[in-house]
């Protein structure tokens, strides 16, 4: 599959190096691709537009604050796109929202916003594997929950984006826990 992921820092470049891996195209798109070689990323790099047209699937791993203005000009119909933004947007409106908003053709998922990015270099704890919360359309989740599994995480799939309180939630409560036992916690669902 052709994933491009918006950002090459330490998520993008976490998520990118898990899913080159596992055998899928990546592309980067950076804002200055020249500077890729500075970068410890496998696949290849070019603009924000050049990736998003790559892209199958275009992942966005940048700051929340600049999510809706990165999004605005993309042409992203029928690609499905993962949102890794945290606090990003007003109260009022999630950033997952807007881009849906925005980008109404397209599918649009938040995930890999719950913990820190040292989990998703390394989402494995002995033999137990972190869980990834995620949330966007029930149509189309497999390929997200999929994409989630190769980074590493078990997927949990929480509802559609009107879930959002509870991935922000969860990325509260994880900051507190970091405090006490460092940023490689993770959380794990148990059930019957």
């Amino acid at each position: 599959m052709k994933i491009g992921i918006i950002g090459a820092g330490r998520v993008g470049g976490a998520l990118g190096k898990a899913w080159s891996a596992a055998g899928h195209d990546v592309m980067f798109g950076m804002r200055d691709p020249g500077r890729a070689g500075e970068k410890d990323i496998p696949g290849s790099a070019g603009t924000i537009e050049e990736a998003a047209h790559h892209g199958e699937v275009v992942a966005f791993a940048i700051p929340g604050v600049d999510m809706i203005e990165t999004v605005r000009d993309l042409n992203l119909a029928g690609k499905t796109v993962i949102d890794a933004s945290n606090r990003g947007g007003t109260p009022e409106k999630p950033v997952c929202d807007a881009i849906a908003e925005l980008q109404p053709e397209a599918q649009v998922y938040k995930a890999f916003n719950t913990l820190g990015f040292e989990n998703t270099q390394n989402p494995h704890f002995g033999e137990e594997r972190a869980d990834m919360l995620f949330i966007g359309p029930e149509a189309g989740q497999e390929r997200v929950a999929g994409l989630i599994g190769e980074v590493g995480y078990n997927p949990v799939y929480v509802g559609d984006l009107d879930q959002w309180p509870v991935l922000d939630s969860a990325l509260t409560f994880w900051f507190n826990l970091q405090k006490q036992f460092g940023r490689h916690t993770a959380l794990r669902i148990l059930r019957d």
